[in-house]
């Protein structure tokens, strides 16, 4: 009987601190992540620093590289991985892969989704809203040239109030968009999903809300903040509700 006792005692506890222990645990992983987007975000701005006040292009395009090496993004950029110093610690062959240390702790796909060749193993992604055609569609192949004549990049002087402009965000690719934060036709119908999954859904550029129904964003400022997805994206009132996304307007 005295042990019954005790069985029913210690299952109790469990009850109650279990919630408690998740939410703990939930928060931890939310830190973690977050100063991981703080280490992109400082990187971009030691990179500006070092490049005339340019920040990292989010896509580069080269001419003179056969065409399949033409373009390239921020993940594969020398430079901004050397300031996050990934620069000797490649993974594979492919050089959008991070190391295990810098995915979300509450990432569910990036150690194992292998979509195709064009594997990208990582849990964050670079703002380019302000760099789609349609700004507001399908990203497309043909993007406008922003600032200089080969990449699609920000100046750091010439971005209004970057204390309020996203710079990177939780996602499940390299490049994410306010239409891509769209948690109604996105998140809560594709949830921990791939890449892939994302697209099937009409979802491109997505936010991945894995943190307590809101995701962690860096903001050119190296702050980083917790938004719930009602916060991230506002569907009605288009870009006027949605400045944060728009680091440059107009273009």
């Amino acid at each position: 009987m005295e042990l019954l006792v005790v069985v029913a005692v210690i299952a109790l506890l469990l009850a109650v601190l279990m919630p408690s222990l998740r939410k703990a645990k939930e928060m931890a992983g939310r830190i973690v992540c977050g100063n991981h987007e703080r280490q992109l975000d400082t990187a971009n701005n030691l990179y500006a620093s070092n490049w005339d006040e340019m920040y990292c292009p989010a896509m580069m395009y080269n001419a003179a590289l056969p065409a399949v090496d033409q373009y390239s993004n921020w993940l594969q950029n020398p430079d901004f991985r050397k300031y996050m110093a990934l620069d000797d610690r490649q993974v594979a062959e492919n050089s959008m892969i991070m190391p295990d240390e810098y995915f979300c702790p509450a990432d569910k796909v990036a150690r194992y989704d292998k979509f195709s060749e064009w594997d990208v193993l990582c849990s964050y992604a670079y703002n380019v809203t302000d760099w789609n055609n349609e700004l507001g569609g399908y990203w497309e192949t043909s993007w406008p040239v922003i600032e200089s004549p080969k990449h699609l990049v920000h100046k750091r002087t010439a971005i209004p109030r970057a204390s309020e402009k996203i710079n990177f965000a939780d996602s499940t690719d390299w490049w994410c968009t306010w239409w891509g934060a769209n948690y109604i036709d996105g998140w809560d119908v594709v949830g921990h999903g791939s890449w892939q999954d994302y697209a099937d859904a009409g979802i491109y550029g997505p936010v991945l809300y894995r943190h307590n129904e809101g995701a962690n964003f860096a903001f050119y400022d190296c702050h980083v903040e917790h938004l719930a997805k009602g916060k991230a994206y506002i569907e009605e009132g288009g870009r006027d509700a949605t400045d944060m996304w728009y680091v440059k307007w107009p273009l």
